[in-house]
């Protein structure tokens, strides 16, 4: 595998026959702790190159195959002719030699939502974008499983979310090792609906056409209660990062369940117990795991703990029940 940079990027591109002349443009975008990704534009191109990191960047040792970056392609080229108009990028090509792939850009200029959201700008018109983006992935997904049975290994979803989410987290909290054994038995079973794996605020561009989800790697046929329950965590998580703006990001959570609901079909929402499990999981995770935020301070770190062990204890069992629900 052949590691891209700046430095190497136009002679492979221009000797692979990607494009047509040797000198393009080359922006380093954003690929968060898992892939490295760049804007390529020539006189008559514009995409985006991704390829997959081995190693994530954090702190602790945290592998993946990076021929997880198939299983993107293979969820742009299952699901982007039901999206919403706009909501996915278009597939172009992938190189499975160096796991690297191509696809069309967001229009411009587009910023993750997580910016706007730590801005303090807590718009309900995004939180119900996102809902019905979501609801979609949920409910178009049955009729992709005969054409696209490759989406039913869960082995990147594994290395990604259920060992690092699930399994190092009972070794951390022994205590909730039968709640989160529960839940991890579910996310290993087979379903008909279509789990990302990985939908936050994070992977979600704002720009002047709308909305557009990037970052696939986990998607796979599974439990799609585990979307739920980490993008409300995540939700929740700016909740407690807005201070005395939490109502304003509360009716965030609001807005979504409400949308998602009414676009929901065949998955609605009476699996809260589920739902919120997983969101215990989540913010755990976050703020005491793995994948840990750097943008809350050490009380609003330690609120977070304890909601999710209350979650975790099973004492809140539906939204009415739920503290941010009506913060």
């Amino acid at each position: 595998m052949l590691e891209l940079n700046s430095s190497n990027l136009a002679e492979y591109l221009f000797s692979n026959h990607r494009i047509s002349v040797p000198n393009p443009t080359i922006e380093p975008l954003s690929g968060g702790v898992s892939a490295l990704v760049f804007k390529i534009t020539t006189q008559d191109q514009c995409f985006v190159l991704k390829q997959a990191c081995k190693q994530l960047r954090v702190k602790e040792v945290w592998l993946s195959d990076p021929a997880r970056i198939e299983q993107e392609f293979l969820f742009l080229r299952a699901f982007h002719s039901l999206a919403p108009r706009g909501y996915l990028a278009e597939p172009l090509w992938h190189d499975n030699k160096n796991h690297a792939i191509a696809m069309t850009l967001a229009p411009a200029p587009a910023t993750p939502w997580k910016t706007e959201l730590l801005n303090l700008i807590a718009d309900r018109v995004r939180a119900e974008q996102a809902a019905t983006i979501l609801a979609a992935i949920h409910n178009k997904g049955p009729s992709l499983k005969k054409d696209f049975p490759e989406l039913l290994d869960k082995t990147i979803f594994q290395q990604l979310r259920i060992e690092p989410f699930y399994e190092r987290l009972t070794l951390q909290f022994p205590e909730y090792s039968a709640r989160i054994h529960s839940l991890r038995k579910s996310l290993l079973e087979e379903s008909p609906t279509l789990c990302h794996g990985d939908f936050s605020p994070k992977n979600l561009l704002l720009h002047p056409e709308g909305m557009t989800l990037v970052d696939h790697e986990t998607a796979h046929f599974g439990d799609y209660t585990m979307d739920l329950g980490l993008f409300l965590a995540h939700l929740v998580l700016k909740c407690l990062y807005a201070k005395s703006n939490r109502s304003l990001y509360a009716e965030l959570i609001r807005s979504f369940l409400k949308a998602y609901q009414s676009n929901a079909g065949i998955c609605d929402l009476n699996a809260q117990e589920s739902v919120l499990g997983h969101l215990g999981v989540v913010l755990l995770t976050r703020v005491s795991g793995t994948s840990r935020v750097d943008y809350l301070d050490e009380a609003q770190k330690q609120e977070a703990r304890m909601l999710a062990q209350t979650l975790l204890k099973g004492d809140i069992k539906n939204w009415e029940s739920f503290p941010p629900y009506s913060w």
